[in-house]
């Protein structure tokens, strides 16, 4: 028997109201999660989460809840650094929403985790077994050339360069029009820099300007290409450095007791002295200023803020200030605190390195300022750097060296005072560029030499004393995405640029 016209009305009508409250129920949080994104691009980062979490809790079922909960785990490792709370939602999202298209980046995510985590061998093969499972389990998703790069940063973070240069080239050649070809461009360009094959290099960098243009990647070339052209085609034949006419600062200012000079990734130029911390734009205008009486020491920190050393303390900007404290010496006695911090460094786990002067050692603190244990052996240094595979280099005043240790503090190497076509006398400050090559200040030969793999001298640029732009007097260097040197010279009270 056919149904009557009221019931088939009826019917219509609930069909109707079914699909109306389907749509309504995954229209909101579409729309909140479109909120956290907008909160995510503005660095609002609470805010994001609060929009993120509000999905898991209240619309687990939906379309939008897995990509949520991706969100906050890319948060976790890339902003607040931390592996637990990454970790424990690449777990969650994997178990709850293991058909998604989130799922793939997530196991990408979870060796990342594992990278961060150390560079033994067991973390090593457990982050590319992680990257290898992506292709395996889900051939064919945009996660797959993402995996493959990842692999070859895993690979080239233990130095293992042949091995990673064959997974970028197997993205590059499998997944030519994908961002992740040019970042693995990018990446197999600075392991032919370390082992030496800076020509071989050129070329690799230079494709992706030709393939991607308008990119962020094929700026990104551009520096590292100045940076190649510079120190191996233009020098020795000519100096690899010139005074670019330019300084940065007024020219009669109040610059004194100068603790340093940064370029942050937002290409700001960071001055440190006495009253604080002076912030130029890339093309030096004054920014702003980051009032501290008689800071020791600064970096920027993993949300780009200013984060400086004062009274046993890191103070940083918009953020309640961090106590540095040491475990105590006899037993029922409390922690100490460290009383002079001539240099800090922020390392790619988040984790702060902190010089303590009076015990001659360098500290390690996590990102809330918890101790974690000391980082070297007994050193006398004031100066330290870092470079992207958190190989710290330090100024030894007492070794009269620079001293290169790993991640872990195990020395690497040393750079002695005196060696093949170059002699050190006082070097005062250090800074590494984007490739790994470490850029020594020297006040008292009023130089600045450039080291490269196996720190072998790859070139010195001086400037006469009389000469446009000469740093007779020079306290602090810095180096920019594009090579660029930034020296602050105590008797011109400014920033030089040079390029």
């Amino acid at each position: 028997m056919k149904p009557t016209l009221p019931i088939v009305a009826a019917l219509a009508i609930i069909f109707a109201t079914a699909a109306v409250s389907t749509q309504s129920n995954e229209d909101l949080p579409r729309r909140q999660y479109e909120s956290g994104l907008a909160f995510f691009k503005g660095q609002r980062y609470a805010e994001a989460m609060k929009d993120f979490q509000a999905i898991i809790d209240s619309f687990p079922r939906s379309q939008v809840a897995d990509n949520a909960l991706l969100q906050m785990v890319l948060y976790q490792i890339d902003i607040a650094k931390d592996l637990g709370s990454a970790q424990s939602a690449v777990d969650q999202l994997l178990k709850t929403y293991p058909e998604t298209d989130s799922a793939p980046m997530a196991y990408v995510v979870g060796g990342r985790v594992s990278m961060a985590k150390g560079r033994a061998p067991g973390d090593v093969d457990s982050a590319v077994a992680s990257f290898e499972r992506v292709e395996r389990l889900f051939p064919g998703n945009d996660a797959v050339p993402a995996a493959g790069f990842y692999a070859g940063e895993a690979l080239r973070l233990v130095r293992r360069n042949e091995e990673a240069l064959a997974r970028y080239r197997r993205v590059t050649a499998s997944y030519p029009n994908s961002p992740w070809a040019a970042r693995a461009n990018l990446a197999a360009g600075y392991c032919l820099a370390q082992v030496d094959r800076a020509t071989a290099a050129l070329p690799e960098v230079q494709r992706v300007r030709q393939m991607m243009p308008a990119s962020l990647e094929s700026e990104t070339a551009l520096n590292i290409n100045s940076i190649l052209y510079r120190l191996h085609v233009r020098a020795p034949k000519a100096s690899a450095f010139a005074f670019s006419g330019r300084y940065i600062g007024p020219e009669k200012s109040n610059f004194d007791d100068v603790v340093g000079v940064k370029i942050d990734p937002l290409h700001r130029i960071l001055l440190g002295y006495n009253k604080g911390i002076a912030v130029f734009d890339l093309k030096g205008a004054p920014a702003s200023t980051v009032t501290a009486q008689d800071p020791s020491t600064f970096f920027v920190d993993e949300l780009n803020r200013v984060v400086f050393a004062r009274d046993g303390a890191l103070h940083t900007e918009r953020a309640a200030s961090m106590p540095i404290m040491l475990p105590p010496t006899e037993p029922n006695k409390p922690p100490r605190p460290v009383e002079e911090v001539p240099s800090a460094v922020m390392m790619a786990t988040g984790h702060r390195l902190v010089v303590n002067k009076k015990d001659k050692t360098v500290v390690r603190y996590d990102a809330r300022g918890q101790y974690l244990g000391p980082f070297t052996a007994a050193i006398n240094t004031e100066r330290m750097a870092i470079n992207v595979l958190d190989d710290i280099a330090l100024i030894d005043k007492d070794a009269k060296a620079i001293s290169i240790l790993d991640r872990d503090g195990k020395p690497l190497s040393k750079i002695m005072t005196k060696g093949a076509n170059y002699q050190l006398d006082e070097p005062v400050d250090l800074a590494f560029d984007r490739l790994g090559y470490l850029y020594v200040l020297d006040r008292g030969r009023e130089s600045v030499f450039v080291f490269g793999p196996r720190n072998r001298l790859i070139t010195s640029f001086t400037l006469e004393e009389k000469a446009p732009g000469a740093f007779t007097r020079a306290r602090a260097i810095g180096v920019d995405g594009a090579g660029r040197l930034y020296i602050f010279d105590e008797k011109a009270k400014r920033i030089g640029v040079y390029q």
